[in-house]
């Protein structure tokens, strides 16, 4: 239930940070920031060289998915390099898709397939 301060209604932990998660999910220009950032970790030049937008717009984008704790930055010297926060991505989407049955289905019969990352072989099955 969401308490009312000051005639605003105050979301739960879990609203709010979902919130964030969509909101920085809602721009093309993210989404595409965060492919990026699946693939290598990058400074905001070497994203900026990939758009035809300017850096203050670039870093703009980075701090709304930096609030949502999509990407993690860590200061390098001079730069700062930004890499996927895999696990804050996956659990948001799980948590989610975990508000509809179908979904979690979904996500309870996916989660015995053993995902291979592109590239990668696949272990051997287990010996019975």
């Amino acid at each position: 239930m969401e308490k009312e301060v000051s005639g605003t209604p105050q979301q739960p932990p879990d609203t709010r940070r979902m919130s964030k998660t969509f909101k920085a999910l809602s721009d093309e220009t993210r989404r595409r920031i965060l492919e990026i950032l699946e693939k290598n970790q990058s400074a905001v030049g070497g994203i900026v060289e990939r758009f035809n937008l300017s850096q203050p717009t670039i870093s703009r984008h980075l701090s709304i998915l930096r609030e949502a704790n999509l990407v993690i930055d860590e200061r390098q010297g001079q730069s700062v390099i930004y890499r996927l926060n895999h696990e804050e991505l996956a659990s948001a989407m799980r948590h989610f898709f975990r508000q509809f049955r179908t979904c979690e289905e979904l996500l309870r019969d996916s989660a015995e397939i053993e995902v291979v990352p592109e590239g990668s072989e696949a272990p051997p099955p287990p010996e019975s």
